[in-house]
């Protein structure tokens, strides 16, 4: 199965890369209103304004379950944020994708035992993107793959600790990539296609496409890769 991955940035247009199956995050839900959405078999979960998440397949019916993170925000203006999880029932096999809350960046990086409690609607802070990274993580096992961008690079994520990867024994297939690229040019991999160590699910072929886009030349970019179910 080719499948294509993409946390919206710049007006581009996913469908153009062929593929069997999209994730798309960040997504305007206007775009669930082009032909070819109604063409294919789409769900779309709204997260905050006009943005979501959403699964396109161009041959199968999906049977997707959703679900809101135990630990969320219930009003944003910031449609880049997240709640909602989506997952996607294969069998036996599951993809959940999901665009968790990404924390306020001038709040300090707390240490594990000082995380805060207390939070309002004006930001999101760190209590709030770990929990939600925490739940999103605990839904894995090897039969299960997850699509989501973590809004940092696996050392990173080693050093705050509280979503080690290495610790819950998963394996990041995207750890060598450069998935997200900043103002300065820095190329830096904050996507993650997630599978355990001893995974069911086999990953290969990524391709991380610099396309052209409208408004920016940078943020996020689409990732297609192949997924094959033992």
């Amino acid at each position: 199965m080719k499948a294509l991955m993409f946390s919206w940035n710049g007006e581009v247009d996913a469908l153009q890369f062929d593929s069997d199956i999209y994730f798309l995050q960040r997504w305007k839900e206007r775009f669930t209103k082009d032909v070819r959405d109604k063409e294919y078999n789409y769900h779309y979960t709204n997260n905050y304004g006009k943005r979501g998440l959403c699964i396109i397949d161009k041959n199968n019916k999906l049977d997707v379950e959703v679900g809101q993170f135990n630990y969320h925000i219930k009003n944003l203006t910031d449609e880049t944020q997240g709640r909602y999880w989506q997952k996607l029932k294969l069998g036996k096999y599951k993809i959940i994708h999901s665009s968790i809350c990404y924390p306020d960046p001038e709040e300090q990086i707390p240490q594990k035992s000082e995380i805060i409690n207390n939070f309002d609607s004006g930001r999101v802070p760190y209590k709030v993107y770990y929990e939600q990274g925490k739940e999103l993580l605990s839904m894995i096992d090897d039969n299960t793959l997850i699509l989501t961008d973590l809004h940092f690079e696996d050392s990173e994520i080693e050093q705050q600790k509280v979503l080690s990867l290495k610790e819950r024994n998963i394996k990041n297939h995207l750890k060598d990539f450069g998935t997200f690229t900043n103002k300065r040019n820095y190329n830096a991999s904050l996507d993650k296609i997630l599978t355990t160590e001893n995974s069911n699910i086999k990953i290969s072929d990524i391709d991380v496409i610099k396309c052209k886009k409208e408004n920016s030349d940078y943020g996020h970019w689409p990732i297609q890769f192949e997924i094959q179910f033992a």
